[in-house]
Parts: structure tokens; C-alpha cells; sequence
């Protein structure tokens, strides 16, 4: 048995539902469900009790439940004291996002339960354009990253592991005349401006935009904004398209649709190769764990 099965038991027990864990934790059920089928197989007994509507704890399930609300309090507890006879004194640790990114989902509950087992450490997540956050993170401003693979893939000082499969998404202003058609396509935004933002303008994102759209025959006019947010605005304002990807905040904007788009990249989360700082190597490992059996 291991922490990443208990927490899944745990999330299953909270949510009473393995649908509803699975959307919370962007992980997919049948990797939630063999997880726990692996604890129920360590510990003998059944856990849950499914029927249509909800997912119920057994009396085993309840009393294996409290024991774990228990080791999870005291886990945190004993730690926090063995640091203090240690001397480990406070620390932070940065985590640098691609800007207009939105993990909330699964990052949140990560983040939480590493401070309640890492009472000393604090947390703090900065959002950053493609370029600037490889050089953060080599700069030892930022100790651990979130990106696309291509950010690091060309520096030898980065470690980094591909996490999740990011969808290519064209979006548009649900407002332009073009949104009305019952059938939409890419094809049909031909004529459109496609906006990109200055953070991340280098040779990458112009023939990232270019692969996007070739499927679609379609040669991008693109125009360069200042940042992220403002690329995004254009678009709202119905100024012309853009491309991102599922995990784009943005998406949930009233005023925003989206198309999705053949082409996907990996999402990849990075430390220094060098790192000796065991709790962000811990935070690196645990964000690699988080998402398994995407």
C-alpha cells in the first residue's frame, strides 16, 4: 500500500463518487479504480459499496478511513516535530506556471496536502511566458516548473518529466458572425488575425501555430501582443482567434469558444538535474504521482 492509494481512497470516501474524484483530480477513473482494487486486495475487505446514484463506505470502509484521517494528522505532526529537533529551519519553494494556465483542480489538493505533511515550507506560484520561465528556473529563481515539453527540452541542466497531454484548442469570440454556424470548423476562422503574446515570440510558437493550423490549410496571420492576457483580450473583444490549449483558464470565459484542435503537446514538470533540496525533489515526485494513469 502507498500514499498515492490511500489518497485516492481517501478523495473516493470525501466525494462519494469515483466520477466526481476523477474530474477533481484529472485523473481517469479506471486508474482510480485499480488503485483502490489494489488496497482492497492488500487489506482483505471491501471498501465501498456502489450502486447507481452514490459510492458508500463499508464498516471496514469507515473504520479504514478514520485510521487514515488519524495518519495523516500525525504524519504531518510527527514530521513538523522531527524537523524542529533537527534545526530545518522555514523555507520557500517557487513554482513557476505557464502563464494562463489553470490546474486548480488537482494542483490545489497536491499543494495542501504537501504543507500539511511540510508545515515549514511555504508556496508560492508565479506564472511566467514559455521563455522566461526556462531562464527562472536556471537562474534559480524559480525551483520548480510547469510547461510544455519544448521549454526545456533543449537545456542539459534541466530534469524534467512529461505529466499530461495538452489538446491544441482554436479560440474565437462567440460574438463573431462566424460562431453562428451550426457546424463550425477551423477552416471557417481562414481569414482571421491570430493572436500570440510577446512573452513567448521566438521562431517556436510562430511554427507552433503554423503546425496547428496546417491540417486545416490554413497559413496564420499572426500579430504579436504584449502578453498572454492581452491575446486573450483581443479575442474576446472579438478581434480575431488564438491558439492555446485545454488548460487554458481562459476557456471558461463566458464570452469564449473553442475548437478542438488535431494537434496536442506534452505538459512537463521540471526541477534543476543538480537540485539537492529534498523537498522540492519531494514536490517534483509527488506532482509526477498526482497524475498517474493519465
Amino acid at each position: 500500500m502507498n500514499d498515492l492509494q490511500i489518497d485516492y481512497f481517501m478523495a473516493v470516501a470525501t466525494n462519494s463518487s469515483f466520477t466526481k474524484t476523477s474530474e477533481e483530480l484529472f485523473v481517469s477513473q479506471p486508474a482510480i479504480s485499480k488503485q483502490i482494487a489494489l488496497m482492497e486486495k492488500e487489506l482483505g475487505v471491501k471498501l465501498f459499496i456502489r450502486n447507481n446514484k452514490r459510492t458508500e463506505l463499508t464498516e471496514a470502509g469507515r473504520r479504514y478511513y478514520d485510521f487514515f484521517s488519524r495518519y495523516k494528522a500525525e504524519m504531518g505532526n510527527i514530521k513538523h516535530e522531527v524537523s524542529e529537533l533537527e534545526g530545518v529551519t522555514s523555507q520557500t519553494i517557487t513554482v513557476g506556471i505557464l502563464e494562463g494556465w489553470d490546474f486548480s483542480p488537482w494542483l490545489t489538493r497536491v499543494i495542501k496536502e504537501f504543507r500539511d505533511s511540510h508545515g515549514y515550507v511555504d508556496i508560492i506560484i508565479n506564472y511566467y511566458g514559455a521563455k522566461e520561465l526556462s531562464t527562472m528556473l536556471l537562474t534559480d529563481e524559480v525551483n520548480l516548473a510547469i510547461s510544455l515539453k519544448s521549454t526545456f527540452d533543449s537545456f542539459a541542466e534541466i530534469e524534467s518529466s512529461n505529466i499530461l497531454t495538452a489538446r491544441k484548442k482554436l479560440i474565437y469570440c462567440k460574438y463573431n458572425p462566424i460562431a453562428s454556424k451550426a457546424e463550425l470548423s477551423p477552416e471557417d476562422f481562414v481569414n482571421e488575425k491570430f493572436f500570440a503574446p510577446w512573452s513567448i515570440m521566438d521562431d517556436s510558437i510562430v511554427k507552433s501555430i503554423n503546425t496547428s493550423m496546417q491540417p486545416y490549410g490554413i497559413r496564420p496571420n499572426i500579430q504579436f501582443v504584449n502578453n498572454f492576457e492581452s491575446m486573450v483580450n483581443c479575442v474576446r473583444y472579438n478581434l480575431g482567434v488564438a491558439i492555446c490549449d485545454e488548460y487554458t483558464g481562459y476557456l471558461k470565459d463566458a464570452d469564449i469558444g473553442a475548437l478542438d484542435l488535431i494537434e496536442a503537446e506534452y505538459v512537463s514538470v521540471a526541477i534543476i538535474n543538480s537540485s539537492t533540496n529534498d523537498e522540492v525533489r519531494e514536490l517534483y515526485q509527488i506532482i509526477k504521482d498526482a497524475v498517474q494513469g493519465l
